[in-house]
């Protein structure tokens, strides 16, 4: 199923825009910021389309890697593969090319899927 998932840039972090939560338990972190910084082009708002279902025209695709009480690390491919990994090992060697994506998930798809598909961008 596809999702517009509106991201915004408050006080130089991100946030996802998911009712229900506190502004802290939106925030992006562990590249999944690094990642907004570069989709979003300098804007401070972004919709994203997001999708569970398989695209190979995918600009990015988010495979899950490992799962806990609190979120999930995903690898990152596809088309802006090269752009936003290239950020994210400079940024946090440590990662290996994975962003953590929280809980907050479970309220867009019901559940961390095991692959999450970047579809469009919306600015």
């Amino acid at each position: 199923m596809n999702k517009r998932v509106r991201f915004f840039k408050q006080e130089d972090r991100w946030y996802a825009d998911v009712p229900n939560h506190s502004l802290e338990d939106n925030e992006m972190v562990m590249g999944a910021d690094i990642a907004l910084d570069l989709i979003s082009e300098g804007h401070d708002e972004v919709f994203l389309i997001l999708s569970d279902i398989e695209d190979p025209k995918a600009l990015l695709h988010f495979h899950i890697k490992e799962h806990d009480d609190e979120g999930a690390y995903y690898t990152v491919s596809g088309l802006l593969y090269n752009r936003v990994a290239s950020l994210l090992v400079d940024l946090y060697p440590q990662y290996d090319h994975e962003i953590w994506i929280c809980n907050v998930t479970h309220d867009v798809f019901g559940e961390h899927p095991n692959d999450i598909y970047l579809i469009d961008i919306e600015k």
